[in-house]
């Protein structure tokens, strides 16, 4: 670990309650930075503004306040001091690194109820000079329409799903698109090329949490990211036994530490993210990892690993969840009721899997995963999420 961290680690020792004797030990014995803990979401819970607040450092003035959602109902928060937002504004202007300043950029990242995309973008956006239009995904999609025929700018960043209800063939004078949050599926690809857009590159890999984690260059697939070794120390880690994975093609959880967080420190913090690292294309001198999607989306059944964005992927434009039964090796696709994909056979959605992932194609072929198809009325539903379901 370089000098930029054991700084960190001095202030931390006289000025954060949660990790002072936890990295006192580490700094005056071993000096071992794979002794500290990992850090989850439920000690940013407990431990953070939401909580004891013991993870929040003393002597420093907290800027911005930021709400990182969650999955409990339980509100979770994270603070910034303002010189800390402004380097991740800074970090996160390098990922829109083909804006120039005569560009149009239409902001339809979410506003609002204490989220953080929407103003750190436009920080971002500002420091390359551009103008922007602060629309933002909160606004109905009838008025961005007619936001985005009106202005014509020439560029959109913000979340594939928002931006996939407002382009069309009417918006052909859009030719970049940045994305963050997930991923566009291949078919969204090939209608915003069709379109004319000619640059569709993700906007940074990032949480609330940890901040701006790593960027896309010009080489890298759209699932592929530089880190940004200055500014965060990230690892790989075994999804089962938690050991650090160095192998390259070896997929594990991201766990990070940012370098720069002295208010809010995030100390090998488990991202719910998985990735492994790569061999990239281009030359570039930071290391490259390619996202696997999230921890919550990744199944393991009969010893073969697949993903629900496998599933969503292959069954696009139609709406699914998923059931899985361990004990039987099943997997249930859950379809809203529709009656085009109701034209679909099971035999024609299976192809369909086993053309997306290996695993799927042997587990199936092997007789080892059962698959079934039912369609419902309504999907089982979490937070405005369709999620995988465990029976």
């Amino acid at each position: 670990m370089n000098e930029k961290f054991w700084k960190l680690v001095e202030f931390l020792i006289e000025n954060n309650d949660f990790y002072s004797e936890i990295l006192r030990k580490v700094y005056l014995e071993s000096g071992n930075y794979s002794e500290i803990p990992f850090l989850t979401r439920w000690d940013i819970y407990e431990f953070g503004l939401s909580g004891t607040k013991s993870l929040v450092s003393k002597n420093l003035k907290i800027g911005y306040i930021f709400s990182t959602g969650g999955t409990t109902g339980k509100p979770k928060y994270i603070a910034y001091t303002f010189d800390e937002f402004e380097l991740v504004s800074f970090y996160l202007s390098k990922c829109y690194d083909s804006i120039i300043d005569s560009d149009v950029v239409a902001n339809l990242f979410m506003a609002g109820n204490m989220w953080a995309s929407f103003i750190s973008v436009n920080k971002a956006l500002e420091k390359l000079g551009c103008t922007i239009l602060p629309i933002s995904g909160t606004t109905s999609i009838e008025l961005i329409k007619d936001y985005l025929e009106y202005f014509r700018p020439n560029c959109v960043v913000g979340l594939p799903t928002q931006i996939i209800q407002v382009v069309s063939e009417k918006t052909d004078f859009l030719n970049k698109v940045y994305y963050a949050g997930e991923n566009f599926l291949e078919n969204q690809i090939d209608f915003l090329r069709n379109i004319g857009c000619k640059l569709i590159k993700s906007g940074g890999y990032a949480s609330v949490d940890a901040d701006i984690i790593a960027y896309q260059c010009d080489m890298l697939d759209l699932n592929q990211h530089h880190i940004f070794t200055e500014h965060q120390f990230v690892e790989i880690v075994d999804i089962e036994n938690e050991i650090v994975l160095d192998e390259k093609g070896k997929v594990g959880e991201v766990v990070v530490t940012n370098l720069d967080r002295y208010l809010c420190p995030i100390i090998r913090y488990k991202t719910g993210d998985l990735a492994m690292w790569i061999d990239p294309k281009c030359s570039c001198d930071k290391p490259a990892i390619q996202l696997m999607g999230r921890f919550d989306d990744w199944i393991r059944l009969a010893s073969y690993d697949f993903y629900y964005q496998d599933f969503a992927k292959a069954l696009y434009p139609f709406q699914i969840s998923l059931k899985i039964n361990r004990s039987k090796n099943l997997i249930t696709i859950l379809i809203k009721n529709d009656e085009e994909c109701k034209k679909m056979s099971k035999v024609e959605i299976i192809e369909k899997l086993k053309l997306v992932n290996w695993q799927l194609k042997e587990g199936i072929e092997e007789n080892l995963l059962k698959v079934e198809v039912k369609y419902v009325q309504q999907l089982p539903m979490k937070n405005k999420k369709i999620n995988v379901i465990y029976e």
